[in-house]
């Protein structure tokens, strides 16, 4: 009795109670509005640690020090009547009841927000012609950084149910995603993307709970028109993707009028829909495929239905042997094909899911079954720029380019700042003629990450003999990986090659087959490309090398290698001469019998 009549008299209990309240509300605080302004969790968790380190020392401080008018004394040294220490806990019971109230305020105003969130936001309304959005990707705000894949996919998720909303533009995900881990000024993001609205926010997930924090702002302004931190359990997680685009469409409801958002629950396994988020993140980065494929496989072994996992399944299998040199195409397209017969189960159309068979059709040499697919890929794809790219792309390899042209002009619209789209629209404009036009268009992809267009212009210009501008282009294509450019280890065998020609024959025989194969034209030696066609066998599934040099057989520079007899065996392998004959031969050119076979005469295509 005496030692709690003792703790009392020295205000210790009253300080305990103080701490505690006082703590609590800082820590509330911090966990509300830190988020917001981008404050890294571990800040948040380091108040918490500091605070609860303080805990026992301020006890320790109020038992053995008063607070006098003379400043901080030692208890012992005060006379009993000269204490004042009755009026010093009168003071901390007043100012524990203001923390109290406050902390209780705080915390009815967080319930009031999650509980009326949605319903009661109305944005401002926006300027005509503004019914336009981007969704960047949600920074991660989690102690464990694996948890990037789930920031980034809740991100994709909020974009794709956006993009449901009729009316409403959204900008696709690669544009959207360059930004990330960029300071750009979000004005600036949305005059890149053509858009009147950046949604930007954090993700924290720890265990089953998880916090996100959304804020949506005008671009023309820079004004945040709405913020919001939703705190769940996981298992709400497709609740909270439905409020804030709900929030969002109430908020332009005066430019799209009346929208109700309905969020199609994918599945309802969680630790599926987890490892789905994962997969797919890895794919999209192309980095980590083997684990992506693991994530997705996981997550369809949990729920058979989860059409979504399937399908990006059958995409990662797709383009795995191109990232992990030791598998080998026929086993990756059959998985491939097993995973779509699983998703087109579930839904026939998916525009991804076409998109992918179109690609194992031209893998195996089906390229009329692969054009009709990527066509009603491309027709059915609203968000996703890829099956209208890769539409495009096979265009292109089979010298249909103005063809070519037009849709990957669509391809850059739908997605203007994913390098892959300006690459592969420069390499078309190359091979119509119009070197200035793929040269600017070039030089964006390689601005935006995406560099073969910049070698290939590159290659073209040295094999059409102009050697001070191709060096130059080659340079620009080297610099960003290789900043000695053709001083670098690796490229000194090329240089000197180049230099003196007589060292070509042995430099080919070291270029790493088939990913230089496009050397052969900068180096002025078409025939070393003709005899790697000649004594390749394309009839063989597992060689996929045509990747590497198809693109560049309608180049000004290659005209050579189109009209060589080998390279009609070659396309005649490939599918191409049953796709010629079924749809047209490339304009300006047709088939002719010589004494070495069957070749084009391309003597009229237009460059």
């Amino acid at each position: 009795m005496k030692l709690l009549e003792e703790l009392s008299r020295r205000n210790v209990i009253r300080m305990a109670g103080l701490y505690l309240v006082v703590a609590w509300l800082i820590i509330q605080m911090a966990e509300t509005l830190l988020p917001i302004f981008g404050v890294p969790d571990r800040v948040v968790i380091g108040v918490g640690v500091l605070l609860a380190g303080g805990f026992i020392p301020a006890l320790v401080f109020s038992w053995l020090y008063e607070l006098t008018p003379e400043g901080v004394k030692r208890e012992s040294e005060i006379a009993p009547e000269h204490s004042i220490a009755s009026t010093t806990g009168r003071r901390m019971d007043r100012l524990i009841l203001i923390a109290t109230l406050a902390l209780v305020a705080l915390l009815l105003t967080e319930r009031f927000r999650l509980v009326d969130e949605a319903g009661s936001t109305r944005l401002p309304a926006a300027a005509s012609g503004e019914a336009s959005i981007a969704v960047l990707p949600f920074v991660n705000m989690s102690p464990d950084a694996d948890n990037e894949y789930f920031a980034d996919g809740i991100s994709e998720e909020l974009l794709n149910v956006l993009a449901g909303i009729e009316g409403l533009k959204v900008a696709s995900r690669t544009s959207a995603f360059s930004f990330k881990d960029r300071d750009t000024p979000m004005a600036e993001i949305a005059r890149l993307l053509g858009v009147g609205h950046v949604l930007a926010g954090s993700v924290r997930k720890q265990g089953q709970r998880v916090r996100i924090a959304a804020q949506l702002v005008h671009a023309d302004s820079d004004r945040q028109l709405w913020a919001q931190t939703y705190e769940r359990d996981l298992v709400d997680i497709f609740g909270v993707q439905q409020e804030i685009a709900q929030a969002i469409a109430t908020g332009l409801e005066g430019l799209l009028g009346k929208r109700q958002v309905e969020v199609t629950v994918p599945t309802a396994n969680l630790e599926a829909y987890e490892r789905f988020l994962s997969g797919r993140a890895r794919f999209h980065r192309r980095a980590e495929l083997a684990e992506a494929l693991a994530d997705l496989s996981f997550a369809v072994e949990l729920d058979p239905e989860f059409v979504e996992a399937w399908i990006y399944l059958a995409a990662t299998h797709s383009v795995s042997p191109y990232y992990i040199r030791t598998l080998r195409p026929i086993a990756t397209n059959a998985a491939a094909a097993a995973a779509l017969q699983q998703a087109f189960r579930l839904a026939p159309d998916h525009p991804l899911g076409l998109a992918v068979e179109g690609q194992l059709l031209t893998e195996s040499r089906d390229l009329i079954g692969a054009l009709d697919r990527l066509r009603e890929a491309a027709e059915r794809s609203r968000l996703d720029p890829t099956p209208v790219m890769w539409l495009g792309y096979l265009l292109l390899r089979s010298g249909y380019i103005d063809e070519a042209i037009g849709v990957l002009e669509q391809a850059k619209r739908m997605d203007p700042l994913a390098g892959i789209n300006h690459g592969q629209l420069a390499i078309a404009y190359l091979s119509a003629g119009d070197r200035a036009r793929a040269e600017a268009e070039a030089a964006l992809s390689l601005e935006r990450g995406w560099a073969p267009a910049q070698y290939i212009i590159a290659m073209d210009l040295l094999g059409s003999g102009e050697r001070e501008r191709g060096i130059q282009a080659l340079t620009r294509f080297l610099r960003p990986r290789w900043p000695a450019g053709l001083d670098s280890e690796q490229w000194l065998p090329f240089k000197a090659a180049l230099e003196e020609p007589g060292r070509v024959d042995a430099f080919w025989q070291t270029t790493p087959k088939p990913y230089m194969l496009e050397e052969a034209i900068g180096l002025g030696r078409l025939d070393l490309l003709v005899d790697h066609l000649d004594q390749s066998d394309y009839s063989d599934l597992n060689n996929q090398d045509f990747w590497f040099w198809l693109r560049s057989a309608w180049l000004p520079s290659t005209a050579a290698l189109r009209e060589d007899p080998r390279f009609f065996a070659a396309a005649l392998d490939l599918g191409l001469v049953s796709l010629w004959e079924a749809r047209g031969y490339p304009p300006g050119c047709r088939p002719v019998d010589g004494p070495e076979g069957r070749r084009l005469d391309c003597s009229e295509f237009p460059q």
